[in-house]
């Protein structure tokens, strides 16, 4: 649009490509508001919710803060090769067309593995899909393949030098970002807790009896050696009520036993729609500037390109 701020261009613009233009700058001018509500809304809940102990959390929407712990075994990074509990990279190709250039992300992906949260009353997993994760390990480097031939010595920082520089390296046409959340960072997480999910030690005697018959009725011939003592090849009432004695009496040994097993603990995507899932390794404080601060942008967004499309609309008599 190279006429943009000329009124009678604007005017005497087709109709089609007028309309177009249009709906395109009052589409972002309500995403960069969408954006600022979001950002502004996951800052204020990081700032006003309660943080909780793995022990003793009430379950549902739920704040903890702890320590990154592995879970079963360790991720490695897919780019750098670094040993972490979850990643997320993408690499982008270098293109230009005539006058302009840019990065084009050609390749992505990010890591759902849970991983743990431990704080100093207990150990909570954690499932990362579908979080908004922040991560204090960043790397970023240029290479001349599509998959790096090697790692980045060092974590890169956002510093003006980088910033100036990590562009303009002649002859890289690829440039790879990987995100890693590693063993022992702090953590943060806003999401769904549940205590003992699977419910094995809450169920009743007698429902854990009937599992055990149902269990045990798949291997019928077994039963039959040990209970059938006539030797009719069924069971009779008397029989059958030995069986269903010793079912309950295992399913009472089984709910003893996990009585005496540690609480398990899990956090996840929120089941009620509109709450965030948020993950980080960061104090809660950098994290609740951080989306202050992406407000703030989305916000001054949000009035430029709100102005823009008023002064578009009103070139055209709107």
């Amino acid at each position: 649009m190279q006429n943009f701020f000329c009124r009678e261009c604007i005017a005497a613009e087709p109709l089609f490509s007028f309309l177009l233009w249009a709906a395109g700058l009052i589409f972002a001018t309500l995403y960069c508001l969408h954006l600022t509500y979001r950002s502004f809304k996951k800052a204020r809940m990081i700032e006003d919710m309660p943080t909780s102990l793995i022990r003793s959390a009430s379950q549902g929407f739920t704040e903890l803060v702890g320590v990154a712990r592995v879970n079963n075994e360790m991720q490695i990074g897919p780019l750098t090769g670094t040993p972490c509990l979850w990643w997320n990279y993408s690499i982008e190709k270098y293109q230009s067309s005539g006058k302009s250039s840019n990065w084009v992300t050609i390749e992505s992906g990010t890591s759902d593995a849970p991983f743990h949260i431990q704080d100093g009353t207990g150990l909570c997993q954690v499932l990362p899909s579908a979080a908004d994760i922040t991560t204090r390990h960043k790397y970023r480097w240029q290479g001349r393949h599509r998959r790096p031939s090697s790692a980045p010595k060092q974590e890169q920082k956002r510093s003006l030098a980088a910033l100036l520089t990590m562009d303009i390296s002649i002859g890289k046409r690829y440039r790879y970002t990987e995100h890693l959340l590693k063993e022992g960072d702090p953590l943060y997480v806003l999401g769904h807790f549940e205590s003992d999910s699977s419910g094995q030690r809450t169920i009743t005697v007698e429902k854990l009896a009937g599992n055990i018959l149902r269990s045990w009725k798949q291997d019928f011939a077994k039963l039959l050696e040990e209970y059938d003592h006539n030797d009719d090849g069924q069971l009779d009432i008397a029989e059958w009520q030995a069986v269903q004695k010793m079912a309950k009496k295992a399913a009472l040994d089984q709910q003893r036993t996990g009585a005496t097993q540690p609480a398990l603990h899990q956090i996840g995507k929120p089941v009620e729609n509109g709450l965030p899932f948020l993950i980080g390794s960061e104090e809660q404080g950098t994290l609740s500037k951080r989306y202050r601060l992406k407000a703030s942008a989305c916000g001054a967004g949000f009035l430029v390109i709100g102005a823009a499309a008023s002064w578009y609309l009103s070139a055209r008599g709107f």
